[in-house]
């Protein structure tokens, strides 16, 4: 069975004030150093694609390098599996755009 899965990720912290783009950039620096998956950063969050395992192992890489330094992290995980796709992050992207050409 295909586990490729895209991960809508958030990673926040309250505890810096109210500028969170210096922990997110930090928060993406780590996500760039993991090589088996594929990441689309947002004005939100961040978009990865992956085999289940390795997003969730990069997950929890970002939860154990940040929460020993931050009194509250938060930490939001939305999950979209189908077996039948891969290449999802630049194929629904491109799949909405065709479709906004031909309205």
């Amino acid at each position: 069975m295909n586990t490729n899965i895209i991960c809508e990720l958030v990673v926040v912290t309250y505890d810096i004030g109210p500028s969170l783009s210096p922990f997110v950039a930090q928060v993406i620096d780590v996500i760039n150093q993991d090589k088996s998956v594929q990441h689309l950063l947002t004005p939100m969050g961040s978009v990865i694609e992956g085999k289940y395992d390795d997003v969730m192992n990069l997950v929890r890489t970002i939860f154990y390098k940040f929460a020993g330094d931050y009194e509250r992290l938060g930490i939001t995980i939305k999950i979209d599996f189908r077996a039948s796709k891969q290449n999802r992050i630049k194929g629904k992207i491109e799949s909405v755009k065709q479709k906004l050409s031909s309205l």
